[in-house]
C-alpha cells in the first residue's frame, strides 16, 4: 500500500489525466444507472402514462435504458476515426460535449412526451461509447507499468460510483420531495453537472505521448512523457520508455508494412482482438447489466414490491460495488493476476445466480407485500449481495484494465472500438429484453446467465496473463516479436538523443514541469 502511494505521489501528471479521464466513466455510471431508477418512481411513470399497464411498463423502460446502448454502440466506433487525426485529450472534451447535450434535453423533458427522453437518451448514448472506448485506451498510454492495473481500474470504481449517485439521488428526492417533475428532474440534472466537469478538465490535460509518438511528434511525446512521470528528459529511466515506445513503433512498421486496419487480421493481432471480444461479451452476459439497469426491478421480483424498499435495496446494491471496489484497488489488483481473478469471479457468480434462480423457483414471494421478509427472501437478497461482491473483485474493474492493456499501439483505436461496440451491442439487446424477460421467464434468466458464467470459468483458464507487463511488452507475450529482437531495438534506441520542447504554444505540447534530478 505505501508502495503505491508513493508511486502515485511520483507520478501526479499521470494520476491527473486518470481522474479527469475517468470522472467521464463516473457519468457513463450515472447515466445507466439513473435510468432503471427514475422509471421506478411514480412521479415520472404517472405524467409520461405507462404506470398502469405492466407490458406498457416493460417496454418503455427497456427503450430509455436500450437507447442510451444504441447510442453508445456508435458512439464507441468515433475515438477510432477520430482519435487518429485529433488526438484522445480533443476527443475526450468532443465526448463530455455530447453527455452535457444529452443531460440538457433529458432534464428539460416535458411530459407527457416521451421524445426529449429518448433523443437525450442516444446523444448521452454516443458521449458514453465514446468515453468507454477512449478512457481505458487513454489511461494505459498515460500510466507507468507499475501504477497501470490500479489507474485502469479507477475506471470502474468511478463508474460504480456514478452508479451510487444515481440510486441514492433518486432514493433522496423519492424519499424528501414530492411527487411532482422535481423528483425526477433532480436526479437526471447531475449528468449536466458531471459533464461540465469532464468538458472544464479536459483542457487542463495532456496528450498520450504514444499518440504523439504515432504521429512521429517526438519531441511533443518527450515533453508530455516528463511530464506524466515527473522526470527529465536526460533521465535514463525516462530514455528508456521512449526507447520502448520507438521499438514497439518501428518494429510493427516493419512487420506489417505500413498497412493499418488490415494488421488487425494478421493472426497474433487477430488473437488479441478475439480474447478482447470474449472479454467484453462476457462481462455483459454474467449478468450484471441486467441487475444494475433494473435493480429495483429485480429487487420486486424476489418480493421488495413498494417504490421506497426497491430503490433502498438497489442503493445497499451500488454501495458494496463501491466498497468492494475499493478493497480490490487497495488489496486486489497489484497482487493478484488477472486470469485469476476473472475465473474466481465466474465461479462464485454462476454459484450465486444458480441459488438465486433455484431459490426463486421453489419459494416465489408472497403478493401484495411491500417487503419479503422471509428467510428465502433475505437468501435471494444475500445471494444479489454476494454476486455483486464477486464482479465487483473481478469481471466489473478488470474488463477495461484488459482491453485497455493487451492491444498494439498502431491498431490500438480500431481493436478498442470494436471491443467496445461488442459491449454496447450486447448491452443493448440485454438492456432491451431483461424486463420482458423477467416478466415471461421469472426464474429461469439467472440460470441462463448463471450458465454463462460457467462458461466463462472454463475458457478464462486460456486467457494469456498480462500482469506487470508494459504495453510494449503485450507484442512479446503475444509471440508478434521474440523477447531477443525486442531487446535489442530497444538497446538500439535507448540512445537516442530526447530533447525537452522549449517553448510549444499548443495545449497538448506546453511546457509542462519536470522534476529535478
Amino acid at each position: 500500500m505505501l508502495s503505491t502511494l508513493g508511486l502515485l505521489s511520483k507520478h501526479k501528471g499521470a494520476v491527473a489525466v486518470a481522474v479527469v479521464a475517468n470522472t467521464a466513466s463516473m457519468l457513463f455510471g450515472f447515466d445507466t444507472g439513473v435510468a432503471g431508477s427514475v422509471v421506478a418512481l411514480k412521479s415520472f411513470s404517472g405524467p409520461f402514462k405507462f404506470s398502469t399497464n405492466a407490458v406498457k411498463a416493460a417496454d418503455v423502460s427497456s427503450n430509455i435504458v436500450a437507447l442510451l446502448n444504441a447510442g453508445a454502440f456508435f458512439g464507441a466506433v468515433a475515438p477510432a476515426i477520430g482519435s487518429k487525426f485529433i488526438g484522445r485529450r480533443l476527443m475526450m472534451t468532443i465526448a463530455a460535449f455530447f453527455l452535457l447535450l444529452g443531460g440538457i434535453l433529458q432534464t428539460a423533458a416535458q411530459p407527457p412526451a416521451l421524445a426529449m427522453i429518448y433523443g437525450g437518451r442516444v446523444i448521452s448514448g454516443f458521449g458514453v461509447g465514446m468515453v468507454s472506448n477512449l478512457t481505458p485506451v487513454y489511461v494505459a498510454e498515460t500510466a507507468p507499468k507499475e501504477l497501470r492495473g490500479f489507474l485502469m481500474s479507477l475506471f470502474e470504481l468511478f463508474l460504480v460510483c456514478g452508479g451510487l449517485l444515481a440510486y441514492w439521488t433518486t432514493y433522496g428526492c423519492s424519499v424528501h420531495l414530492k411527487p411532482t417533475n422535481a423528483q425526477w428532474r433532480v436526479p437526471l440534472s447531475i449528468q449536466i453537472v458531471l459533464a461540465a466537469i469532464v468538458f472544464g478538465g479536459s483542457f487542463l490535460i495532456c496528450e498520450s505521448p504514444r499518440w504523439l509518438a504515432k504521429q512521429n511528434r517526438w519531441e511533443d511525446a518527450t515533453t508530455s512523457l516528463c511530464y506524466l512521470r515527473g522526470l527529465s528528459a536526460e533521465d535514463p529511466e525516462l530514455k528508456t520508455e521512449l526507447a520502448e515506445i520507438h521499438a514497439q513503433i518501428e518494429e510493427e512498421i516493419r512487420t506489417t508494412a505500413g498497412r493499418s486496419i488490415k494488421e488487425i487480421f494478421q493472426r497474433r493481432n487477430f488473437t488479441r482482438l478475439m480474447w478482447g471480444v470474449f472479454v467484453a461479451f462476457m462481462s455483459i452476459w454474467c449478468g450484471q447489466t441486467a441487475m444494475l439497469y433494473y435493480a429495483p426491478s429485480v429487487f420486486k421480483q424476489i418480493g421488495f414490491t413498494g417504490q421506497n424498499p426497491a430503490l433502498f435495496a438497489s442503493g445497499m446494491f451500488t454501495v458494496i460495488k463501491v466498497v468492494v471496489t475499493i478493497l480490490f484497488l487497495a488489496l486486489g489488483i497489484q497482487q493478484f493476476k488477472r486470469k485469476h481473478l476473472f475465473s474466481v469471479g465466474s465461479f462464485w457468480m454462476a454459484v450465486m445466480l444458480f441459488a438465486l434462480g433455484a431459490i426463486l423457483k421453489t419459494h416465489p414471494p408472497v403478493t401484495g407485500q411491500a417487503t419479503n421478509n422471509t428467510p428465502s427472501g433475505r437468501a435471494m437478497m444475500a445471494t444479489i449481495y454476494l454476486y455483486i461482491i464477486f464482479y465487483s473483485m473481478s469481471w466489473g474493474p478488470l474488463i477495461w484494465v484488459y482491453l485497455g492493456e493487451i492491444f498494439p499501439t498502431r491498431i490500438r483505436d480500431y481493436c478498442m472500438a470494436i471491443a467496445t461496440m461488442v459491449v454496447w451491442f450486447f448491452n443493448f439487446v440485454v438492456s432491451k429484453w431483461t424486463p420482458k424477460i423477467l416478466l415471461h421467464i421469472g426464474w429461469k434468466t439467472w440460470m441462463i446467465f448463471a450458465t454463462m458464467n460457467a462458461v466463462a470459468f472454463i475458457v478464462v483458464f486460456f486467457l494469456p496473463e498480462t500482469k506487470g507487463l508494459s504495453l510494449e511488452e503485450m507484442d512479446i507475450l503475444f509471440r508478434v516479436v521474440d523477447e531477443s529482437t525486442r531487446r535489442q531495438d530497444i538497446e538500439q534506441h535507448v540512445g537516442v538523443a530526447t530533447e525537452k520542447v522549449s517553448t510549444p504554444t499548443t495545449p497538448d505540447t506546453k511546457e509542462y514541469p519536470v522534476a529535478k534530478e
